[in-house]
């Protein structure tokens, strides 16, 4: 394989890549604690929604207990997140020496 087949090889890895890590962008991750809250946030970790499916829990004293759930939440679905990102670049630099920086 010449240099140039090479950089083509590794331009189409790096467009497959891109595609790929777009669609996880793009993809909802949810989270439910405590049948209480539920976070919603894409694969960007942009924000879309938080839920309270239990109003009784608004209460002036569970604010520690409803900063805690969405806690939780959170670093449930970054994790999820950061497990799925894991999952892509590993696919594209398996067998690659050195890889190519994903």
């Amino acid at each position: 394989m010449n240099i140039q087949q090479m950089i083509q090889s590794a331009q189409k890895i790096q467009r497959e890549y891109e595609k790929e890590h777009k669609k996880l962008e793009e993809k909802e991750f949810t989270y439910t604690a405590n049948d209480a809250i539920k976070l919603t946030l894409k694969g960007d970790m942009s924000f879309v929604s938080l839920e309270f499916l239990d109003k009784d829990i608004l209460e002036k004293d569970n604010a520690e207990m409803i900063s805690d759930m969405v806690e939780i939440a959170y670093t449930h679905i970054r994790d999820e997140i950061l497990s799925e990102e894991d999952k892509i670049s590993s696919k594209f630099s398996k067998g690659m020496p050195g890889g190519f920086g994903f």
